[in-house]
């Protein structure tokens, strides 16, 4: 697992603490130093990890730490897939389909009602996602790219 992939993992678990009513400031500022001490880092965090040296990053809690070495070495992060285990259903449809954050998932479902694949990509190619605070041009094009329908697998001709 790449450093950025690690660092994207981060920055959802601090949008989603970020949700939750009462959120701690702190524990969400940690996720986030951490994700962005990630991107700045030129090592992978993977071989880091590998050799037996320290990650490498300040400020870093025994928690974090091993949440992060969690993820360099095994590819998950158990307490990343609790907080989207959480998420309520149609949420999480659209944290996984088209890579949204949970604010920005949230406020399309509420403007939707559902928030199934199909019916965003219906909603994204007829422009009515611009509506959604936050969702302009270029967000609509990355939802339409993420949600585009597959092409099927090319199968040989069974006759010649």
């Amino acid at each position: 697992m790449t450093n950025r992939e690690m660092a994207t993992i981060l920055f959802r678990i601090a949008a989603m603490l970020a949700a939750q009513p009462g959120a701690n400031p702190y524990r969400i500022r940690a996720y986030r130093n951490a994700a962005y001490g990630l991107l700045r880092m030129r090592e992978p965090v993977a071989q880091r990890i590998a050799k037996g040296e320290l990650i490498g990053l300040p400020n870093l809690g025994k928690s974090l730490t091993a949440k992060i070495t969690e993820l360099a070495t095994t590819g998950h992060m158990a307490f990343y897939d609790q907080l989207r285990a959480e998420q309520p259903k149609d949420s999480r449809t659209l944290l996984l389909e088209a890579g949204l954050g949970p604010a920005m998932a949230q406020r399309i479902q509420q403007y939707l009602g559902s928030t199934d694949a199909a019916s965003l990509r219906r909603a994204a190619l007829a422009g009515s996602l611009l509506h959604v605070l936050g969702v302009g041009p270029k967000r609509n094009a990355a939802i339409l790219r993420v949600l585009r329908p597959q092409a099927p697998a090319y199968q040989e001709p069974l006759f010649t």
